[in-house]
């Protein structure tokens, strides 16, 4: 298999995922009637540690002046559904 370097810093962006993350941020913003002030970020995160998920989606609502409401789905980007989502954030704004 072929190996391509890539510089330091460069980010492989991969199909799929730029939608995916403007649909999860627009679904956000809709289920809990977010105005366009308040920000909505979507990541994805690996982990290599015993016990915690291979992927994870976080869904982070940065308002003003409180801390940020962060949800968690033990998904990739693209496979999040709306379902989870609703109930990551329901869990998430219950606590």
């Amino acid at each position: 298999m072929q190996k391509i370097a890539l510089p330091m810093g460069r980010r492989v962006q991969k199909a799929g995922y730029p939608q995916a993350v403007q649909q999860l941020k627009l679904q956000t913003q809709k289920l809990l009637g977010l105005s366009d002030d308040v920000t909505i970020s979507v990541s994805e995160l690996t982990c290599r540690e015993p016990g915690c998920p291979d992927v994870e989606t976080i869904v982070a609502i940065l308002r003003d002046g409180e801390k940020p409401t962060i949800a968690r789905i033990h998904k990739s980007i693209p496979e999040v559904t709306l379902d989870e989502l609703k109930a990551a954030l329901d869990l998430r704004l219950r606590t």
